[in-house]
Parts: C-alpha cells; sequence; structure tokens
C-alpha cells in the first residue's frame, strides 16, 4: 500500500535516466530539493531509472524514508553512504501513475517532505 495518489500517466521513453537531486540545508534543516538548478518537490521517473540524492554544502549524514511505500526494491528508509549520497533505482512495486511522498532527514535535525512521481504504462 502506498500514501500516493494517482497522476496521469506520463510515456516513458525506453531506456534509463539518471535523476540527480541535490538537497540545500540551512540551519541544520533541509530546506528544498534541486535538480538542474529547479525545484524538484515533485520529481517524474520511470521503471529502471536512477535517483540519487546528495546533501549540498554539507558533510552531514541524512536519510530518505518513503513510510507508505518505495517506488524501489528493499527498505523504504536509506541512509547516505560514505561519499554523502543515496541512490536507488525505481523497480520492484513501483506503480505507474502513483506519486509517493517521502522524508528527507539530517541525523541530528530537520525533515522535508517531497515527492517521486513514477510515470509509464501499467
Amino acid at each position: 500500500m502506498t500514501n500516493s495518489q494517482s497522476f496521469a500517466q506520463d510515456t516513458c521513453d525506453e531506456g534509463s535516466s539518471s535523476h540527480k537531486l541535490m538537497i540545500h540545508v540551512s540551519d541544520n534543516k533541509p530546506t528544498r530539493v534541486t535538480q538542474h538548478g529547479q525545484d524538484a518537490d515533485d520529481v517524474y521517473v520511470c521503471i529502471g531509472d536512477e535517483i540519487e540524492w546528495q546533501l549540498v554544502g554539507s558533510a552531514k549524514q541524512f536519510y530518505v524514508d518513503f513510510i507508505n511505500g518505495a517506488p524501489f526494491e528493499g527498505s523504504g528508509k536509506k541512509n547516505s553512504n560514505n561519499n554523502g549520497k543515496i541512490s536507488v533505482v525505481v523497480g520492484g512495486s513501483a506503480q505507474p501513475g502513483m506519486a509517493y511522498k517521502y522524508d528527507i532527514g539530517l541525523a541530528d535535525g530537520g525533515v522535508l517532505d517531497p515527492r517521486i512521481i513514477v510515470g509509464g504504462d501499467d
């Protein structure tokens, strides 16, 4: 079960894409997520795409937590690695047309709550 709502299904191109999301931090709290310099509160992905999160200007540990279902295999909570990144591949139980709300948090403060939206056909 997901904590998501259904969206019109977008066509996904063949092959996979990489989505690099930058997490901006201020006063020990994540304040916004960007992709290619633009706000990325909603990120549209396809099955097989890679999503990578990285903190900007901080070496703190962080996590992403898809509390009610994740668009990738394994645990919905992922912690940053030694390089300060988290990477996942969209798949597993990901449902096309669904939006997956998640939290981004720092190990010692603040949380932000954007979404990942999976496109494509059922």
